[in-house]
Parts: C-alpha cells; structure tokens; sequence
C-alpha cells in the first residue's frame, strides 16, 4: 500500500509540473529590436528564452528598408542575411545574440527606414525543434527602437 501510495504521489508531483515547465518556456524574454542607428550602420538584437534544456539557440538577421514605391518592405542592398549566430544553451532563462549591418548612407536629401527580421532557433543537435520569427520592435530593455530612420 505505501509502495502504491509513494508511486501515485510522484505521478501526480509530475503532473502538476510539467504544464509549468511548458509555460516557462513561452513565459521568458522572446524579442527583437533595433538598437543602433547611426548614418552608417544598423544594430540588431534579439533575446530567447531557455527552456532548462541543453539545446541549443542560434538567430539569423535580415534588414529591410521600406519602399514607397511598392508599400512593402525590401532586403536591403549588398549583404541584407547574417549568418546564423549562436545564441548559448537553453539551460539559461534566456539568451541574446545581435549584429550590425553596414548601411550605405543615403544620398542627401533621401531617407531610408530600415526594420530587422529575426529568425531564431531552437536545435537538438541538428534537429531544429522550435522557431520563431520576430520583426523588430521598440520595448526590449534598454535602448531599443522598432525601425531606424537614415537621413
């Protein structure tokens, strides 16, 4: 009867933890942001939560610049992808990783609004188990913007 009673006990134990392993995982710091703008560079960076696992987090960063001839957001020139950066191990509450593109100035009188898209990741060895894209946007702490405006 004890042995009974000890084995229901830690499935019920287990029971009640596992929802709120789940949850803490989509709980953490999950964003993007703009935090550089100068006339020649735009800084990226993006925060994942952990999960308690050993996985492993990478993000990749794409700049974009709005056109208003089309109404739609375009990758910018020359090299608009970051190769994938490793981000740390989910075993930490959450991690960051970012990167500065080098943007051409624009020519005297223009202006260029230019945004990140964040694709992040969640690996088990090669196994991509999770992802998420994020568009960057102002609120992450510190200083942070959504867009970065070029004269």
């Amino acid at each position: 009867m004890t042995r009974k009673l000890t084995l229901t006990a830690l499935l019920l134990a287990l029971a009640v933890a596992a929802p709120g392993e789940a949850s803490a995982a989509t709980q953490g710091p999950l964003w993007a942001t703009v935090n550089v703008c100068t006339p020649s560079s735009v800084g990226m960076r993006a925060s994942l939560p952990g999960d308690g696992t050993a996985k492993q987090q990478f993000v990749r960063f794409s700049a974009q610049w709005w056109s208003r001839l089309k109404h739609e957001w375009l990758p910018i020139g020359g090299a608009p992808d970051s190769p994938w950066l490793p981000a740390g191990s989910a075993l930490s509450i959450s991690s960051q990783a970012g990167w500065t593109f080098s943007i051409q100035q624009p020519p005297p009188g223009a202006v260029f609004l230019i945004r990140g898209v964040a694709q992040l990741q969640w690996r088990d060895g090669a196994r991509v188990v999770r992802s998420s894209t994020q568009v960057t946007r102002a609120g992450a702490p510190g200083v942070s913007r959504g867009s970065c405006q070029l004269p």
